[in-house]
């Protein structure tokens, strides 16, 4: 009896998540191939087929002398072990249809068993649908990555190097590559308020990159930037009074200023003891009416935009665009200062109705409910934000992605760890930097992280929580790797991050999947010092199935370098499904994909 394939596609504006699931282990199978479909954008039907295509796989056979660091083959050739895999070479724009196919015989004898592949799997358009109100956009800072790695060397170019020259030069293809479309939509909304006569309002804790220090200083007074200092190391036995008159932002604000930007010479000079730390931006037209605002993840930097794993959310919502304007004013008329009228503010959510899309993103055919929510400002009182984010955690009935930068000890990394001992919830995350006291647990004898589950060792128990907190490949995984920048030698030449977003999507393929997103850490210090922002947006499917492909493609990302030295390569025979498939179960449930 034939054993069929059954198969779903996630996408965003930038990747597509390709799912399956096989009732029981295939005999003499050794893997599947992915095959895509393309087509024609000018044939308004979506039935012209321009291109049909095998995806590559870079990892070959254990044996095959085909196999190395630059080889990559067609899955069809070398197929994919596994029941999902990411799109990335998915562009936005894209219309595509995916089939999976079991792959029988011996190595360099396989043949497509077309009986058992699955259906193709409903067009998909990669773009948000029209007239929604939340448009989410990513970019591909994957810079630990062989793709990277092979970059640097073509180029002999050291990290360092790399970060100055794609902060200078807005026409370099790597640097378009790795902001994404979060780029282009950042800088739309600065070039939309120049030509259309606008203002922008926007509050940041960085700035340096220069292609957005330029564009603010093209609307020049129209511009309206409250600008922090950043983030000063304070020093034993000096003044924090003295270092906070310091600003690591001195040399953007000087073209500001010398373009007439209306920015202030000492903005939010809360650093050190506390961030100001959002990354908002408000657009309004030549009338003064509100058009849209901007938040997320990505500091105005070169770093925020190409070398960490961002997000970026743009809202067409004059109700969400009036609570960041207010916001705005409020921290321009606090200057450095916390009074209290501010504090009191940011300690009551701005609740907030959206109306759905007028049309619906496939696969939802229809129109989903309309979504509703609450933004949320800091500091507040009480860590009021934080009990809010909690709740949200604790009302998780199927699952929990997330992606965490410093979250912390205190804050709602704990709260996700307890929900994950739930058997019955699907948890997935990336935690870039994780609390010091929970960091040697994760780790095996040589020193690097585990595979996709938490050992807890204190008490001696795996968890069905699979935490990965990001680290490169200084040796050869397997014999195609190549080296890969650690995370020491990321931190040391880029920067700090790697993974900077900060969002969270609660049963994400529920009746009422939740997704959070904006500058806060899910940190006691995001709550109790800093100037922070997040949204929490319930019931929008659509949303809610963007960032489920941005976390879980981050997360395959880290898992694999996180398994140094435990993938050789392909099976050469097939007993490799049945103990995948019997450990995926739970997850392909989760996806749609198995009952």
């Amino acid at each position: 009896m034939a054993t069929a394939v059954n198969m779903k596609v996630y996408a965003n504006d930038d990747d597509a998540l390709i799912i399956w699931n096989v009732p029981a282990a295939i005999p003499d199978c050794l893997g599947f191939a992915i095959k895509r479909r393309t087509y024609d954008p000018t044939d308004p039907t979506m039935e012209t087929v321009a291109r049909e295509e095998f995806l590559p796989n870079r990892i070959g056979f254990v044996g095959d002398p085909k196999a190395g660091p630059d080889s990559t083959a067609s899955s069809k050739v070398w197929p994919f072990q596994r029941f999902w895999w990411t799109d990335h070479a998915a562009a936005a724009g894209d219309i595509l249809s995916y089939q999976v196919m079991p792959m029988l015989g011996t190595v360099g004898h396989l043949k497509p068993a077309t009986s058992q592949a699955s259906e193709w799997s409903p067009i998909r358009v990669l773009s948000a649908p029209p007239n929604s109100r939340f448009n989410p956009f990513f970019n591909r800072g994957f810079v630990i990555s062989q793709f990277m790695a092979r970059y640097l060397a073509e180029k002999k170019l050291t990290p360092r190097q790399f970060k100055e020259n794609i902060r200078s030069n807005d026409e370099d293809m790597i640097r378009k590559f790795l902001y994404g479309y979060l780029g282009p939509a950042l800088f739309s909304e600065l070039r939309d308020a120049a030509s259309s006569g606008g203002e922008i309002f926007a509050a940041l804790y960085e700035l340096d990159d220069d292609q957005l220090i330029e564009l603010l200083c093209v609307l020049g007074p129209r511009a309206h930037v409250v600008l922090s200092n950043g983030s000063i190391p304070h020093k034993k036995g000096h003044s924090m009074a003295d270092e906070r008159k310091q600003d690591q932002n001195a040399e953007a604000r000087a073209k500001l200023l010398g373009a007439n930007v209306d920015v202030g010479e000492a903005d939010r000079f809360t650093s050190p003891g506390a961030l100001a730390h959002n990354k908002f931006l408000v657009r309004t037209d030549a009338n003064g009416d509100l058009v849209s605002c901007w938040t997320g993840s990505t500091n105005w930097t070169t770093t925020g935009l190409c070398t960490q794993l961002n997000n970026g959310l743009l809202i067409y919502d004059t109700t969400l665009a009036q609570e960041f304007l207010d916001q705005w004013h409020r921290l321009r008329e606090a200057g450095s200062a916390f009074p209290t009228s501010l504090v009191d503010s940011n300690s009551q959510p701005a609740p907030f109705d959206a109306p759905a899309a007028a049309q619906g993103f496939a696969p939802f055919p229809t129109p989903p409910p309309p979504s509703s929510g609450d933004l949320w400002f800091t500091r507040t009182r009480g860590t009021v934000d934080l009990d809010a984010l909690n709740e949200v955690v604790e009302a998780a009935t199927t699952g929990i992605l997330f992606l965490m930068f410093q979250p912390g000890a205190g804050g709602v990394l704990p709260t996700v760890e307890k929900a994950a001992e739930n058997p019955n919830l699907y948890v997935r995350g990336v935690v870039s930097e994780l609390p010091a006291d929970d960091r040697q647990p994760r780790k095996h004898e040589e020193g690097h992280q585990v595979d996709v589950t938490v050992v807890r060792d204190a008490q001696n128990q795996q968890l069905k929580l699979d935490i990965v907190e990001p680290e490169g490949n200084d040796h050869p995984l397997s014999h195609w790797a190549v080296a890969e920048m650690t995370h020491g030698l990321f931190n040391s030449q880029i920067g700090h991050a790697i993974v900077h977003s900060k969002t969270l999507v609660i049963d994400p393929f529920g009746d009422h999947p939740v997704v959070v997103t904006g500058s806060h850490n899910f940190s006691t210090n995001a709550s109790t010092k800093n100037d922070e922002n997040f949204l929490i947006i319930r019931d929008d499917p659509t949303l809610a199935e963007a960032y489920a492909v941005h976390i879980m493609a981050a997360y395959d990302h880290y898992r694999f370098r996180a398994a140094q030295g435990d993938n050789k390569g392909l099976s050469r025979s097939d007993d490799w499904m049945a103990p995948k498939l019997a450990t995926s179960l739970d997850e392909l449930r989760v996806w749609g994909v198995r009952q």
